[in-house]
This record gives C-alpha cells, sequence and structure tokens, in this order.
C-alpha cells in the first residue's frame, strides 16, 4: 500500500516535517538541507520494523496475528532496542540524530494514507514504541532502495541467494547482475515495455532502455556457481555487425551506474516502493532525461518512486513527461529543502507542475544557478 504522508518530529534538522507524497516525488534542495535525513527516517522504520517482526518470531507469535489482523491495525510495540547500525538501510551515530534545538521531546516518524497509519517514537535511551499497520509498501520484503554509492564496473560481481529470493538487488544494486541472469525472462509491467521490444522479457527490455543511453546496447548476465560469482557483460549491433562481449571495465562508466535503476524500475509491479538516490549520477543531460521518463511512465503505472537528485535534466524530464500525458500533474509533487540563514531547521517547499510541464513557483535557489550565471555572462 502506498504511502500518502510521512511526518516526522526532532530527527537530525527536520524539527518538524509533514508532507504528502504522490506516486513520483522529487526530493531536491540544498547540501546538507536535510534531503538525505528524510530518506534515512523512512529506512529507519524499514530497519526497525525488522527489529519488531525479529522479536515476533522469538516466541510472540500472537502479537504477530494481531499486527496482521484487518480489524486490529494498531496493535503496539513497547521498550524495543532501536537498530540504529544497519549494512543494508542505516548506520548513523546516536549522538547525532536528535535535533540540536530540541528539548526533552522524543523522535517520531510516521507513515500514513487514508485509511491507516503507522508510526515510530524512540528518546534518549534508544528504546522505541511503534503502532500500526504493516501493509505499507515500505514494508514488503521486496521494497526496494538504490543509494548514491552504486557498483562500480568490475569483470565478476557476487552472487546472493537470498536477496533474490527476497526480490531485491542490493542497496548498491549489487546484486542485478545476478538478478538479470535469473530472472531475464521474467515479464514487465506491460506499459513499461519498451517501444521497440519483441517481448516483455525483463532482459529484453533493461537492454532496450538501456540503449537509450547508450545506442544499440545489449546486456548479458551468466552465473558461474563453482566461481559463486556472475559475469555481466556488453555488446553492441550495428545494422548485421555485432561487437564482442565487453567487460564493464571496457564501457562507460554510467552504463553499470544506472543499470540497478533500469532493473529495479523494470522488474516493479503495480504497489511497490522504490526509493533511488541521485538517478542522475555519472550520466549525460539526455541520459538523465530518459531515466525521468522511464521514472514517470513506472510512476503513472502504479509504481510509487521517491527520487533524490539535484538535476535539472530529472526535473525538465519529468515536466516533459507531464506534457506529453506520460504522467499526470496529480501524480507527481516536488519538495525543495532548504535553511534559513542563521537556522538549523531545514525548510520545505512544494512546488507543482501544470498539464503544460510549467512549474508554480520557483523558491529562491530551486535550480536557478543557470540564470544566475547567464546574468553575469551577459553583463559586460
Amino acid at each position: 500500500m502506498n504511502i500518502n504522508k510521512v511526518e516526522i518530529k526532532n530527527y537530525k534538522s527536520l524539527k518538524e516535517v509533514d508532507i504528502n507524497l504522490s506516486n513520483l516525488n522529487l526530493i531536491t534542495g540544498v547540501n546538507s538541507s536535510g534531503k538525505s535525513s528524510f530518506i534515512q527516517a523512512l529506512l529507519l522504520l524499514k530497519q526497525n520494523y525488522q527489529v519488531m517482526m525479529n522479536n515476533i518470531l522469538f516466541g510472540q507469535e500472537i502479537l504477530a496475528k494481531a499486527f496482521n489482523k484487518d480489524d486490529n491495525p494498531n496493535t503496539s510495540f513497547e521498550k524495543m532496542p532501536l537498530n540504529l547500525d544497519d549494512t543494508e538501510y542505516v548506520s548513523v551515530n546516536a549522538n547525532e540524530i536528535f535535533f540540536e534545538e530540541r528539548y526533552n521531546e522524543a523522535i517520531k516518524i510516521s507513515i500514513s494514507n487514508k485509511k491507516d497509519k503507522f508510526y515510530l517514537e524512540f528518546k534518549k535511551d534508544l528504546t522505541f514504541s511503534a503502532s500500526g499497520r504493516n501493509n505499507f509498501n515500505i514494508f514488503k520484503p521486496d521494497f526496494q532502495y538504490i543509494q548514491t554509492n552504486r557498483i562500480t564496473p568490475e569483470i565478476f560481481y557476487k552472487l546472493s541467494n537470498r536477496h533474490i529470493k527476497k526480490n531485491v538487488l542490493g542497496t548498491k544494486g549489487e546484486y542485478t547482475a545476478h538478478y538479470l541472469s535469473i530472472h531475464r525472462h521474467k515479464s514487465i509491467l506491460e506499459n513499461l515495455r519498451h517501444k521497440d521490444s519483441k517481448t516483455s522479457q525483463l532482459l529484453e527490455n533493461v537492454s532496450l532502455w538501456l540503449s537509450e543511453i547508450s545506442e544499440n546496447i545489449e546486456v548479458k548476465a551468466k552465473v558461474y556457481e563453482e566461481l559463486q560469482s556472475v559475469d555481466l557483460k556488453y555488446t553492441y549491433t550495428y545494422g548485421k555487425t555485432t561487437t564482442q562481449d565487453y567487460t564493464p571495465l571496457n564501457i562507460g562508466f554510467g552504463i553499470t551506474y544506472v543499470l540497478p535503476i533500469i532493473t529495479a524500475i523494470l522488474k516493479a509491479k503495480e504497489g511497490d516502493l522504490i526509493i533511488i538516490e541521485n538517478p542522475e549520477t555519472h550520466l549525460h543531460p539526455k541520459a538523465q532525461s530518459k531515466i525521468a521518463t522511464l521514472c514517470a511512465l513506472a510512476s503513472a503505472n502504479g509504481i510509487q518512486i521517491i527520487l533524490e537528485t539535484h538535476s535539472d535534466h530529472i526535473l525538465n524530464g519529468i515536466r516533459v513527461a507531464t506534457k506529453e500525458k506520460i504522467i499526470k500533474p496529480e501524480q507527481s509533487k516536488i519538495y525543495y529543502f532548504s535553511k534559513e540563514k542563521n537556522k538549523l531547521e531545514t525548510k520545505i517547499d512544494l512546488i507543482n507542475i501544470d498539464k503544460n510541464g510549467a512549474i508554480d513557483r520557483y523558491p529562491k535557489g530551486f535550480f536557478d544557478q543557470f540564470d544566475e550565471d547567464l546574468d553575469r555572462l551577459v553583463i559586460w
């Protein structure tokens, strides 16, 4: 179930945040303004939900049944040990997570929609209480988060049957090659098929969407069980000529860096949530725009996406997708994070895109550097 609203209190610079989410959500803003903290807060929900589930597994089956029961949406958990150190999602220092100017107030993180709500609250003793339903998409085993620091070009990549069974690629996309090897024939959502695809199979469509970034490329992935590794290769086809197989080391860095993002979106199904940090990294502006188009297309078909980005090409790609009716104006939201002078607290502005792709407001600092530089260049 999608998240319609996020409320955060006293987490780092997020003193009091209350924002509504749509299908496609752009989180942007100046450096150190709280964007990553916003995503961290959601990931803290995810990893501490797992603490609760582990507690249930160790003998509290009655709680497990109550927690999932349709007519009991408010099962509570008290005095659970807070997990701030997870190698997969969030690892933060306990001394640095509270808003500096708070007094004895707790950190509270909650998600909700029209029917249900889930919250987590913790104080200085680093135990937490929580209440709500576990039916949100962030709690699904196949929830996918792709962090900024992703896989780099290698000759071989690791295997993880555990991640493949959970239907995830790893937070760095490190199991993407393994996933493509195992699930290359998996059917994707019909509306996410590339216009040139002959089938709805995952690997074919990953190659074709990747071709929007590097023309005529094809992805190949093969598992070598004896080596416990996966061989990832790329080839190019020009007319009737097909090149030799190239390792990622001999292909542009951005190709391998964006591969997990394309795969994560294409493998998703309606109702899934994907959080992606800096999808534009190592990509040419045209490629960034193509990734924005794919994100818009997926979001218009029921996949909820949260993008943290510094790219005006990602923004403009979504604006174009809106004007071209790939995504409806109400299916996207833009949040601009900033800080006022001499204030610790994050300030968040909501910015909307209309049916023509126009922006309804431009807060100071919101992708205005090009105009500022141009003004300086034309003044002699």
